[in-house]
C-alpha cells in the first residue's frame, strides 16, 4: 500500500526514479527517457507543480556529419540497419528536500537541485541550483537567495525532513514560521536532546 511517510521507488526505463516521503504531485510528473539509465532521486518534503517534465534524453553525438539517429528509425525506408551510433548520457537528475517546483517546470538531465530551492513555473533549469534559491526563465537563472547565509546554514543542520514523523508534528507551526537564527537554533537545540543524528540513523527516521 502507498502511504505518504514511505518513499516510492518505480523503474524509469534502465534507471531507476525514488522518491522522498510526503513529497507530493508526483502523480503528474512527466519523465521522458530514451534508455540511458539515467536516474532521477527527489527528496522528502517536496511540492511539485502540475505538468512539470524532466528531460533525460541522451545527447547526440556532435563530432558526426549528421545527429540523425540512422539505424534507429526509418530503417526500412533510409537502411543502416547495422549502423549504431552511441549517444551520450545526460546524465542522473538530483532533486534535494523540501524543494518546491512550479507548474510546467522544465529540469534537464545531469541537473542538481538543493534543499529548499524554488523553481518557478515555466522555468527550464538546465544547471545545478543551489540550496534555498529560487530561480526563474528559461532558461532558468538565479533570482536570489530565499534567506541570507546564516538563515540558510542553520536550515542545512537542522535538516527537519529527517526528523521522525512525531517530532515533525510537533514542529510543523514553527517550521511555517519565517526563520531566524534563534528560532533555528532553538530547534535544533530541541532536536539535540531528542534525536541522535547519524548518516545511518537519518535513514532510518527518513523511512
Amino acid at each position: 500500500m502507498v502511504t505518504p511517510e514511505n518513499p516510492k521507488t518505480a523503474p524509469i526505463g534502465n534507471g531507476q526514479l525514488d522518491i522522498g516521503r510526503f513529497t507530493h504531485g508526483y502523480e503528474d510528473l512527466d519523465i521522458q527517457e530514451q534508455g540511458g539509465g539515467a536516474n532521477v532521486s527527489i527528496g522528502a518534503f517536496c511540492s511539485i507543480g502540475r505538468g512539470m517534465r524532466i528531460l533525460l534524453d541522451a545527447s547526440p553525438m556532435l563530432d558526426r556529419i549528421t545527429a540523425f539517429p540512422f539505424g534507429e528509425v526509418f530503417c526500412e525506408e533510409l537502411g543502416g540497419a547495422g549502423v549504431h551510433v552511441p549517444r551520450q548520457n545526460g546524465g542522473d537528475v538530483v532533486i534535494g528536500n523540501d524543494v518546491w517546483i512550479g507548474a510546467n517546470a522544465t529540469v534537464l538531465a545531469g541537473v542538481t537541485i538543493g534543499n529548499g530551492a524554488v523553481i518557478g513555473p515555466n522555468a527550464t533549469v538546465a544547471s545545478d541550483v543551489g540550496a534555498y534559491e529560487v530561480w526563474a526563465g528559461n532558461p532558468a537563472q538565479r533570482v536570489r537567495k530565499r534567506f541570507d547565509d546564516a538563515v540558510c546554514e542553520k536550515l542545512q543542520e537542522l535538516r527537519w525532513w529527517d526528523l521522525p514523523l512525531p517530532l515533525i508534528r510537533e514542529m510543523a507551526p514553527l517550521l511555517s514560521a519565517q526563520p531566524t537564527v534563534e528560532l533555528l537554533e532553538g530547534l535544533q537545540g530541541i532536536v539535540a536532546d531528542l534525536v541522535t543524528f547519524t548518516d545511518q540513523g537519518a535513514d532510518e527516521n527518513a523511512a
